[in-house]
């Protein structure tokens, strides 16, 4: 009957940092950062690969399935360990599935959100039983130290979504994507590639540039369009849906996409505090959360929103199995 999302799974880093620890780097104090950005802690990856992660959430979201059972695997992400192989394809060698088509997905902080849109559409149409959906990142590793706009922001971790197909229940109930263009460049991240006989290309800055103003604009107006398009294909209401589970960027957009739909923020999953934003793993990570609490029922309407670089932005709509 739908596709469903039959189970959860999330990872962190061993190591901790503190706001206070950042403020021996960067002009900044806790109380700045939470009132900024609702970040107290966040875990950076000091032993662990983006591998580790993403394989140590799979493993939680899987439990005991049968391997053979999945089919597709899609990593999103945009810190790959490796540029070939591919996440995707490194993941189904170290867990053994050997019947799983892999690849990654790169669409920022919506990598998540996109995956899901990717996997139900092919499950759909080739009959694939189960998927692994995985959101992994490392994103300090390209973090700027220097910048206290953005170093105060940026985590990693994993998180992991098993789908399946089901003859009874609804799952998936609506779905809706959208990419803008970034004209001013807002949010960007630079490739340095090595230089060759031929060509000597000049220095790259390989770490986050962002504007937090306009991102916060982008943002706040995007969620607003995505959030009302997925009600709508649903043909439901705002009030219908028991919790939503955003993108983890900043507590003030949370907010704003409360008030924007007239919800009560308790609706929201909240997670940033200790984990800050860990781009295509956040939403993932905190639906894994959301699971876990124990206040999700069967049939409870749950919509996952995301936004981020490219630009992008998505929604998914689905009931809890």
């Amino acid at each position: 009957m739908g596709i469903v999302i039959a189970s959860t799974g999330k990872a962190l880093p061993e190591f901790k940092l503190e706001n206070e620890q950042l403020s021996k780097l960067v002009d900044t104090n806790s109380q700045w950062i939470i009132d900024r950005t609702g970040i107290e802690t966040r875990h950076i990856a000091i032993k662990e690969t983006g591998l580790d992660l993403a394989v140590k959430a799979a493993e939680e979201a899987m439990g005991d399935m049968d391997k053979d059972s999945i089919e597709l695997i899609l990593v999103a992400t945009v810190t790959p360990d490796m540029l070939v192989p591919s996440m995707g394809a490194l993941v189904k060698k170290t867990l053994g599935l050997k019947n799983a088509i892999a690849y990654d997905i790169n669409a920022a902080c919506s990598g998540f959100i996109y995956g899901l849109w990717n996997a139900e559409a092919l499950m759909k149409t080739h009959k694939i039983k189960r998927a692994l959906i995985i959101g992994v990142e490392r994103l300090t590793r390209i973090t700027n130290w220097e910048d206290r706009g953005t170093c105060v922001l940026f985590g990693d971790g994993s998180g992991c979504a098993v789908l399946e197909h089901s003859d009874s229940k609804k799952g998936i109930m609506s779905s809706f994507v959208k990419n803008y263009d970034d004209v001013t460049n807002c949010l960007t991240v630079d490739m340095q590639y090595l230089n060759t006989p031929f060509a000597d290309d000049e220095p790259k800055e390989p770490y986050i540039h962002m504007n937090g103003t306009q991102v916060f604009r982008f943002a706040v107006g995007a969620i607003g369009e995505v959030m009302d398009a997925v009600l709508q294909k649903a043909g439901i209401k705002a009030d219908d849906v028991k919790y939503y589970v955003p993108h983890q960027a900043n507590v003030r957009i949370i907010q704003s996409a409360a008030q924007r739909i007239k919800q009560p923020i308790e609706k929201f999953q909240v997670s940033i505090r200790t984990t800050g934003n860990v781009s295509a793993a956040s939403i993932p990570m905190a639906l894994a959360d959301l699971m876990k609490s124990g206040k999700v029922r069967p049939g409870d309407k749950i919509m996952l929103v995301g936004f981020g670089g490219g630009l992008s932005a998505g929604a998914i709509l689905f009931e809890a199995i």
